[in-house]
């Protein structure tokens, strides 16, 4: 499946893919980083629920 993203977003010229998952997930941490991902270590994600 991930393959065929990849292939699927260099078709319309994305630089590059890019994940959120929860930071205790490490199952899909090994998952993604065996498939090439880097974790992500200049920025921090904030939300604010409204409601």
């Amino acid at each position: 499946m991930i393959s065929v993203r990849r292939a699927t977003t260099l078709d319309v010229g994305a630089i590059h893919l890019q994940l959120s998952i929860a930071w205790d997930n490490t199952r899909a941490q090994s998952l993604y980083e065996a498939e090439g991902f880097e974790r992500e270590r200049e920025f921090v994600t904030y939300r604010l629920p409204l409601g």
